[in-house]
């Protein structure tokens, strides 16, 4: 059973580093079957397009967006008694120690001792591959630091907590997930993995696995760049302009999969487009500029986010605004009358 927040979960369209440890799994030929509470992605949504059916037949965890192990401790010893899995992948803290809510490292590593004594109280021969925590690109306060403190505890830790009927092993996710403050070539967002994360972060699990439990011969080979899959691209459709008195609202069709939307819009005759980046939601809102504004054109395009490709831009639309928003002299200028019985015809 994988234990973890946001970073395990995934996002629609992810194959997710879940998915990948599966794929290793059944190339060693290990047989293995997820359990938990849970099915899909972020937020209760699927996974890529082109995973295996087999894995889409039982995806299940226990990983859930904004997780924290402080919650996790009040449930393991129930979803352990439930579910009855042999192994906890456990992946958890960061939101601990970002949102400080047990102060330092000391105060998240009581709680993954509460964590661990929990589900051996439902198991007692339970066995445990726990992940440290990786960093944030790029860091808020001293985050990098709280992040370092947790991870040498844990590491010291471990082998006081390891039993012979209940091991546990360290899983080095920090020093194999490419994400340090000042950059992080593995996530899609400065932090949640994104094709090369889902790689990285399924490695050091297979490397801890077969260290610690014999489970597999080979680890987990990490492609090339050249050699990761594609995100799947696609361009916004249906994209649909209304004016108000006050601006433009622009909608379009969702696209399955993306991970935010990119917006251009300018005034029309002008050259340069302004762009505003990452909309987490199919839609937009431009207030009208200041001046006698005819009319503002905009386009859309998927965005996947940090070093995955972009996508292209859809087709120009463009609205006008509203005629009884419109001053006396404004209405006499021969360019409203113009676009008045344009295609961007008031409404």
């Amino acid at each position: 059973m994988t234990v973890g927040d946001s970073i395990s979960q995934g996002g629609e369209g992810d194959w997710t580093w879940r998915y990948r440890l599966w794929e290793w799994f059944k190339s060693q030929e290990v047989t293995v079957a997820f359990v938990g509470p849970f099915m899909g992605t972020r937020p209760q949504a699927g996974y890529a397009i082109d995973i295996d059916p087999e894995f889409a037949l039982n995806p299940r965890h226990f990983t859930a967006v904004g997780r924290a192990l402080w919650e996790d401790v009040d449930f393991i010893s129930a979803m352990v008694e439930r579910y009855n899995p042999e192994y906890l992948l456990v992946l958890l803290g960061f939101n601990d120690i970002l949102w400080g809510m047990t102060g330092d490292g000391s105060g998240v590593l009581a709680n993954m001792g509460r964590f661990v004594a929990l589900a051996r109280a439902a198991k007692p021969n339970i066995k445990f591959a726990i992940g440290n925590v990786p960093h944030r690109a790029p860091q808020k306060d001293d985050l990098e630091v709280r992040t370092a403190a947790y991870n040498k505890l844990l590491a010291g830790a471990i082998p006081q907590w390891s039993t012979g009927i209940s091991p546990i092993e360290l899983v080095h996710v920090q020093e194999s997930y490419s994400c340090e403050p000042d950059g992080c070539p593995a996530g899609h967002d400065g932090l949640h993995p994104n094709t090369l994360g889902d790689y990285q972060i399924a490695h050091a699990f297979s490397r801890t696995l077969i260290k610690g439990y014999k489970l597999g011969n080979t680890e987990l080979a990490v492609p090339g760049s050249r050699d990761l899959p594609v995100r799947p691209i696609s361009i916004p459709k249906n994209i649909r302009a209304v004016a108000d008195a006050q601006g433009a609202n622009v909608t379009w069709d969702k696209v399955y999969g993306a991970r935010g939307y990119d917006v251009q819009s300018r005034v029309l005759g002008e050259y340069t487009w302004i762009l505003w980046p990452n909309q987490q939601v199919n839609w937009f809102y431009a207030a009208w500029p200041g001046g006698k504004v005819i009319e503002i054109e905009f386009k859309v395009r998927m965005n996947n986010g940090y070093l995955e490709k972009e996508g292209e831009w859809s087709r120009v639309i463009g609205t006008c605004r509203a005629w009884s928003s419109l001053t006396s002299e404004e209405k006499w200028d021969w360019r409203w009358w113009y676009r008045r019985f344009s295609p961007c015809s008031w409404r």
